[in-house]
C-alpha cells in the first residue's frame, strides 16, 4: 500500500527543495513529472500515522497539501516500457516472440509484415473460437426448448409417441432419443405401450 502527499507550494512559503528533503527524510520519494511524493506503507494505520507525520513537519512552512492512501489526487504517469517488454507481453497473445525478435534485429521490415500475419493469425484463431462459442450456444439453447417441448407435451392425456416428439421438438432422432432415455432414468416420464403404440407419458 502506498500513502501519497500532493503539494501546492506559495510564494511566501519554504522552497521546493527544502520540502522534498523534509518528505524525503519521513520515506517520501518524488513521483517523476508531478508534484506528488508517494511512500509505501505496511497497512491503513500505519499510513494514516505516516500522513500525521507529515503533518506536522509542514508545521509553519506555508504550503498547501493533499494526503491521500492507495491513490494518489492526480494521476501518475506511467513507467515507459522498453521495446522488449512490450514485446514479452505479446507472447501472451501467441504471438513467437522469439522469431520476431531475431527478426527486429535482422530485418525491421520483415519483422513488421511476420508481425502483422502473426497477429492475422491469432484474429482468425479468436473469431473461430467466437463462432464455435456461438454455435455451441445455439446448440444449448435448442436443447432445452426442446426438453421443454417434450416435457410440456407428454403431460398431455395419453402421451407422445416418439414420432410425435421427433416433430415438435424439431430436433435430430438420434438426441431427442438421448434426451428421452435421461428423462426415463430421472424418473420424469415413463414409456408406456398399448398395443403396437409406444407413448412417452410424465410421471
Amino acid at each position: 500500500m502506498k500513502a501519497y502527499i500532493k503539494v501546492m507550494h506559495f510564494s511566501g512559503g519554504k522552497s521546493p527543495s527544502e520540502v522534498e528533503a523534509t518528505l524525503k527524510d519521513l520515506g517520501f520519494a518524488k513521483v517523476k513529472g508531478t508534484s506528488t511524493f508517494e511512500a509505501d506503507v505496511a497497512d491503513e494505520v500505519a499510513g494514516t500515522e505516516q500522513l500525521e507525520r507529515v503533518h506536522q513537519a509542514f508545521d509553519g512552512m506555508n504550503i498547501a497539501y493533499t494526503p491521500t492512501l492507495g491513490k494518489p489526487s492526480e494521476p501518475i504517469p506511467e513507467q515507459q516500457t522498453s521495446y522488449m517488454d512490450r514485446m514479452t507481453k505479446w507472447r501472451d497473445a501467441g504471438l513467437d516472440v522469439d522469431e520476431l525478435s531475431q527478426l527486429l534485429q535482422r530485418d525491421p521490415v520483415r519483422f513488421k509484415s511476420r508481425g502483422i500475419e502473426m497477429m492475422g493469425a491469432q484474429l482468425d484463431r479468436v473469431i473461430i473460437d467466437r463462432e464455435r462459442t456461438v454455435r455451441e450456444k445455439e446448440v444449448r439453447e435448442r436443447a432445452e426448448k426442446a426438453r421443454e417441448a417434450v416435457l410440456a407435451a407428454v403431460h398431455k392425456e395419453g402421451g407422445q409417441t416418439f414420432h410425435q416428439l421427433a416433430e415438435l421438438s424439431k430436433i435430430d432422432e438420434e438426441t431427442l432419443s438421448i434426451m428421452l432415455d435421461d428423462m426415463v432414468k430421472k424418473g420424469k416420464i415413463v414409456a408406456r405401450q398399448s398395443g403396437r403404440r409406444v407413448a412417452y407419458v410424465a410421471i
